[in-house]
């Protein structure tokens, strides 16, 4: 039996901290490094944590994510090709903060597209339904853009007076903390189904 609540919290804590890890490192020196290289294994690595007690061999997990990741930012960039200047069309009136917002949040869903169909990989040898994994994912992008850009944009520009790192930290585990929220419902579910199925 798999006790939902205490997976979900334990997914989504392991997101948060490990998307705060690399909002320190962004605004600490390592800069674009941090979010190119650092996130998939970062965040590979907490979510391993977590998955290690649902799956026989998680550690392909890291891989997978550190691939998914890797392989996310060029077609990401690829997409940005033909996505950004309509995107840029759209906001000419808009300011440029809402312009950069739209790109980020367009952005996130492609690379967390393609991290997903690097994870569905390691997923598909455990559960059936493995595929609902990349439409998550996805969604999951969209979470993670939207409310990084909005909280972003928000300490910028309001009063609040605050520490670059901790302005990273707080941004990137947000983001990752709402993308953590959707995957882990999917994540539970897929589980759940899974021992259902054996049980049933």
């Amino acid at each position: 039996m798999v006790k939902k609540r205490r997976l979900l919290l334990s997914w989504v804590l392991a997101n948060a901290v490990g998307g705060a890890v690399v909002g320190i490192l962004e605004e600490g020196g390592f800069q674009f490094f941090a979010t190119l290289i650092l996130t998939g294994p970062i965040l590979g690595i907490a979510q391993w944590f977590v998955l290690k007690r649902y799956l026989r061999q998680a550690g392909w997990w890291v891989l997978a994510s550190t691939v998914g990741w890797y392989l996310g930012i060029p077609v990401t960039l690829m997409t940005r090709e033909i996505v950004n200047p309509i995107i840029t069309e759209m906001l000419l009136t808009v300011s440029q903060s809402w312009e950069a917002f739209w790109l980020h949040v367009i952005n996130q869903s492609v690379t967390f597209a393609v991290l997903g169909v690097a994870q569905w990989l390691v997923l598909s040898r455990h559960f059936q339904q493995a595929w609902r994994w990349i439409l998550a994912s996805s969604i999951a992008g969209l979470v993670n853009g939207t409310l990084a850009a909005i909280l972003t944009l928000g300490l910028q520009t309001g009063a609040i007076k605050i520490n670059a790192q901790m302005l990273g930290a707080i941004a990137y585990s947000t983001g990752w903390t709402g993308s953590g929220l959707v995957t882990g419902i999917m994540l539970v579910w897929l589980i759940s189904k899974s021992l259902s199925i054996k049980g049933g």
